[in-house]
């Protein structure tokens, strides 16, 4: 695997970037909403590269691996991210049935 640094000015560019979290020199944080957004898009058929450029990427970045690494990941982690998302239901009371339950219960 070839280890990507990237300079001062387009880490800068990277973080102009609403769709990205942050970033370092070796790293780039994607949003969680682009994240669910492009797992959407690659669903419909759309190419990760053409993804990537909708969402104002520079061309360093839809020329390297990035696009498709990382929507690969992401279709794995979308089930989690759906599961997490519903969180907030309320539990199920559980209801007991005394007429089933001995003395000692």
């Amino acid at each position: 695997m070839i280890e990507i640094k990237y300079t001062k000015e387009q880490i800068k560019e990277l973080k102009n970037n609403p769709n990205v979290k942050n970033t370092t020199s070796k790293h780039i944080i994607f949003t969680k909403d682009f994240k669910l957004e492009a797992v959407k898009l690659v669903k419909e058929y759309i190419s990760a590269k053409e993804i990537f450029k909708q969402f104002w990427f520079p061309k360093y970045i839809i020329n390297s691996d990035i696009p498709s690494n990382a929507l690969a990941r992401w279709k794995k982690l979308n089930k989690k991210w759906l599961i997490e998302d519903k969180k907030w239901r309320p539990k199920k009371e559980k209801i007991l049935d005394f007429s089933k339950m001995s003395l000692k219960e």
